[in-house]
């Protein structure tokens, strides 16, 4: 009987840990708020460092790159941002309108 107790507890315990993480949707539209923000940053000084005339087919180019990049990395940043279990984290990186608040989001805590 014992036994039981101790296997329902544990199972209940495993349920409540599992509802603390966030939601896969939440961390896909936090991590691509993120990436956008902080590609777009770095993209645009690069674009606008480059010669006038190439500057259209540059920005292009980081368009289809951006896209790219973001699709190959999404799957692994969502299981670990689940794992994480950092709903402010989360809320935060999607409430980012700016690549330097999205990467107070992500600074590590103190």
């Amino acid at each position: 009987m014992r036994s039981l107790h101790l296997a329902l507890l544990a199972a209940v315990l495993a349920a409540l840990v599992g509802c603390s993480r966030p939601s896969a949707e939440d961390c896909e539209a936090a991590l691509r708020n993120w990436f956008t923000l902080v590609y777009w940053e770095e993209a645009e000084q690069e674009i606008a460092a480059a010669p006038p005339a190439e500057r259209e087919a540059l920005r292009q180019a980081k368009t289809a790159e951006k896209d790219k990049q973001l699709e190959g990395g999404l799957d692994l940043a969502v299981m670990q941002c689940r794992g994480a279990r950092d709903h402010d984290g989360v809320k935060c990186m999607k409430e980012a309108t700016t690549a330097a608040q999205a990467r107070k989001c992500r600074a590590p805590k103190d």
